[in-house]
């Protein structure tokens, strides 16, 4: 018994070593991707139709086992264009755009469906249908290859079965002896052709991925997509909810190429801009994934990074994503989740006042180098109460009229943590970011960094209390009244009330007209993590990029 126990003990030794010995390996052993996949139309802005060029000509296949299967050939500066096989129409200007046949047919132009009527059996590969389909062109038929589950030779587009039917005993006519059979729409079709709109392939293949390249003879490798250049090359997709998806697959670091200088300006000093590119690559990293629905990493937006391609590319931002090659933010040796924003007004600020999660590496601290004439170092807005009473409606909150905006709570670092706006039936009261969300203007409030000059309170609506701070004046309007003859809401128009202890000049009145609301702020972005404007404040002080990202995010490493 005694000896089971100690083989049980020295068993249990070892498996706990082996865990950490394990465990330590993933540390170390961890790796980080060299491409990224950019979703650039896609969701609630895919793309019915896409051209394409490359300066030096185009390669259009697939991937299969790491090898790229070329299908089509493009010349240099001659036009490709994919569009998913769908209902189009074809303007008599020759502008095509698609259309939903239940909403009705449209009369002027000519129609394309995704009917389409195959002629004779599967063939053996690309050169034999393409054979076969130069044989049934010699008709008078255009007919095209299509790689779906094998090679076969179609011809027609249609706009519905009764259409591709009633041209079926046409075309058996003409080609006597040839099995011919309708083929049913299916949604992972698409058709590539040229600029003439003649049809070169029909692309419908399940187990690959359609991809256009530019060719080797292209220097730099650069494809145009709806002319905006990218490099790398370009997948394309169907999928239900981003109908048709355009995905391009890039090296990472010439990705950021493509972010840097649309995040920060290229003429920032160049330590800056490597610190922009840093905390660029490390948001890349963790975001590796993140759409994985759509089958790629992020976005070329706002909701991820700003992503232009080769045309936004500068010199100054090349150079500074080459001189950080690899470079990251870590925190306890993992990923650092990177923000950053404009300008502080000359303090970040916390990440648990804005979306709510305490953070170690993500609190306020002192933004000393922002130059004060820097852009949206200092703003201000004004709002009238008709104003403020629409962007509620149109929120869904009605609280009649509006008669006082306070804010009620200020957060260390100097911003607006609680907002109260007072109607005549009622207030509601914003926190944190909500507050940017709903004094904006079809975007966000440049920041919460704010104080509110009101002429619509007055001397009414306000009371002097005694803090341990001294004397501060409070505005009561909204609040619950106890009074001798019960409790109430206290608003414009109402009774006055002696505030208690007070002398008799002490009254609230409730007597506020209509007025407006200035907002004098500093600062413009959440607050979160780095300020460009103060980075770049850093880097002419003679900091460093690490050294500046050190200071934005608490105890993290730059490795």
């Amino acid at each position: 018994m005694q000896k089971k126990s100690k083989l049980l003990v020295s068993f249990l030794v070892v498996l706990g070593l082996s865990a950490l010995i394990f465990s330590a390996t993933e540390i170390f052993a961890q790796t980080y991707p060299e491409t990224v996949r950019v979703g650039l139309y896609f969701g609630d802005t895919p793309a019915a139709n896409v051209s394409f060029t490359a300066k030096s000509g185009l390669e259009i296949g697939y991937y299969k086992d790491g090898a790229f299967i070329i299908l089509l050939k493009e010349e240099g500066g001659k036009q490709t264009i994919v569009r998913k096989d769908s209902h189009f129409i074809r303007s008599p200007s020759g502008v095509v755009s698609e259309y939903n046949p239940n909403e009705g047919i449209p009369f002027d132009g000519e129609t394309f469906g995704p009917y389409h009527i195959q002629i004779g059996d599967a063939a053996s590969d690309l050169k034999t249908a393409q054979s076969l389909c130069n044989t049934i062109r010699s008709s008078g038929i255009v007919a095209y290859p299509v790689f779906e589950n094998g090679w076969y030779v179609w011809t027609g587009f249609y706009s519905d079965a009764v259409k591709a039917n009633s041209e079926l005993q046409t075309l058996a006519n003409k080609l006597s002896g040839s099995n011919l059979k309708v083929i049913e729409p299916s949604a992972s079709r698409m058709i590539i052709y040229d600029s003439g709109f003649e049809p070169h392939m029909i692309f419908g293949a399940a187990d690959v991925k359609l991809v256009i390249r530019p060719n080797e003879a292209n220097d730099p490798r650069v494809i145009s997509v709806n002319s905006k250049q990218y490099r790398g090359e370009i997948e394309l997709r169907r999928f239900s909810g981003s109908d048709m998806t355009v995905i391009n697959i890039v090296d990472l670091e010439q990705y950021l190429y493509g972010v840097v200088p649309k995040e920060i300006e290229s003429y920032a000093p160049m330590e800056a801009l490597k610190a922009q590119a840093v905390a660029a690559r490390t948001f890349t990293y963790r975001s590796m994934g993140s759409y994985k629905k759509w089958d790629f990493d992020v976005v070329n937006t706002v909701a991820s990074q700003v992503y232009g391609g080769y045309d936004a590319e500068k010199a100054t931002t090349n150079q500074a994503v080459d001189e950080t090659k690899g470079k990251k933010v870590l925190y306890n040796g993992r990923l650092a989740s990177m923000h950053y924003f404009s300008s502080s007004g000359g303090m970040t600020e916390d990440n648990i006042y804005v979306w709510g999660s305490d953070v170690p590496y993500l609190k306020s601290v002192p933004d000393p180098y922002e130059a004060e004439n820097s852009y949206n170092y200092n703003w201000s807005r004004t709002f009238t109460a008709e104003d403020i009473k629409m962007k509620l409606f149109i929120s869904g909150v009605e609280i009649g009229d509006i008669i006082d905006m306070t804010a009620d709570e200020y957060t260390p670092a100097g911003r607006v943590r609680k907002l109260r706006i007072v109607g005549t039936s009622g207030s509601i009261t914003y926190t944190n970011e909500d507050i940017r969300i709903i004094l904006g203007d079809s975007g966000y409030l440049p920041s919460r960094m704010f104080t509110i000059n009101s002429g619509s309170a007055g001397s009414g609506g306000t009371a002097s209390v005694i803090t341990d701070s001294g004397t501060s004046s409070v505005n009561v309007f909204g609040a619950r009244a106890v009074t001798s003859s019960g409790t109430y809401d206290i608003t414009a128009g109402g009774s006055a009330i002696k505030v208690l202890g007070a002398s008799d000049s002490a009254m609230i009145t409730g007597n506020v007209p209509k007025g407006t609301y200035v907002l004098t702020g500093k600062g413009w972005g959440h607050g979160i993590g780095m300020s460009q404007e103060g980075a770049k404040g850093f880097a002419r002080n003679g900091y460093t990029y690490d050294q500046i990202l050190k200071h934005y995010f608490t105890g993290v490493t730059v490795e």
